[in-house]
């Protein structure tokens, strides 16, 4: 069980209405007239929501999304989640997948228990991916990580099988189950992190303003078209700049110079920084469960990603 709170998997009426462009009052009685039944709190379960917005004409996509970067220290993982938890809140049903073997993804979520299986077991055909499924919680679950996926990248190559196709084959197994299946990474470029991009449907990749982190989106970038060639791919990349500081002069530059270099792959939303942001993962908390105005960011990167922007 997560260490997260129920309402923390829930969203407000009022933020309801504001995606929704009408006022609270009529968010509920919306909800009250499709639920058929009174609402009585402030927020919505997230079956609830997704049962308000299919019957007001939203659709729910089917994808997979892999979250890449070279470079550590550019809110990856912190995406990931704030994101994956958003979404469930919009009543999305979500995967997480970790493939990093530090492993935060799955401490933030509450799953510490290193005996759990994990991708390193389906690979080796010590588990079937089910097996491997976490419930967090209502719409969220989780295929955790440990330092057991340290061997992971070895255990691909040694496979017998076709090791690129080490994620996609088993998600194809499981992943008519959600709406969004989302792959946390390790800062590198490898096997697994070409498998990952083979089973993706879009590689999302963060960039902070630093001049390392523009060097590793280049080198990134350049990698995922030699991936994309190779095996004959047609993923969506998308790049997400993060710790967007107005006060600082680097913050605007290479911004201007993502939007002059990437314009197409570039995500309309960006995610400004704060302390919040540093301290989602390490806390287990999300960023909704707070006051932070990076909400308003990652919600939007969130809708974003599910197409309802």
């Amino acid at each position: 069980m997560s260490v997260l709170a129920t309402q923390e998997f829930c969203i407000t009426l009022s933020d309801l209405a504001s995606f929704m462009e009408i006022s609270p009052t009529e968010v509920k009685k919306k909800a009250e007239a499709v639920l058929n039944k009174k609402v009585k709190s402030p927020w919505l379960m997230p079956e609830e929501v997704r049962t308000l917005l299919l019957a007001s004409g939203y659709k729910y996509p089917q994808k997979v999304i892999s979250v890449q970067m070279l470079k550590g220290g550019v809110a990856k993982t912190t995406s990931v989640l704030n994101v994956g938890l958003r979404a469930a809140m919009y009543g999305a049903k979500v995967l997480f997948i970790d493939l990093d073997q530090q492993a935060n993804l799955s401490f933030a979520l509450g799953v510490e228990d290193e005996s759990l299986p994990v991708w390193v077991d389906i690979v080796e055909k010590r588990k079937s991916i089910e097996e491997c499924v976490r419930f967090v919680e209502p719409h969220v679950d989780l295929i955790p990580s440990s330092l057991n996926n340290s061997v992971l990248d070895r255990a691909l190559m040694n496979s017998n099988r076709n090791w690129a196709q080490v994620v996609k084959a088993p998600l194809a197994k499981i992943r008519h189950r959600y709406d969004l299946i989302l792959i946390d990474t390790a800062p590198a470029l490898s096997a697994v992190n070409t498998a990952v991009t083979v089973a993706s449907d879009e590689v999302v990749l963060p960039v902070n303003p630093d001049k390392f982190a523009f060097l590793g989106l280049e080198k990134n970038l350049s990698e995922l078209e030699d991936i994309k060639q190779d095996f004959n791919l047609q993923f969506r990349r998308k790049i997400l700049f993060t710790k967007f500081d107005g006060r600082e002069n680097t913050s605007h530059e290479l911004l201007q110079k993502c939007i002059e270099s990437f314009e197409d792959s570039l995500m309309k939303g960006y995610i400004r920084t704060s302390s919040e942001v540093k301290n989602t993962v390490r806390s287990g908390k999300s960023l909704f469960a707070g006051k932070s105005p990076v909400k308003a960011d990652y919600d939007f990167v969130t809708r974003e990603m599910l197409g309802f922007v």
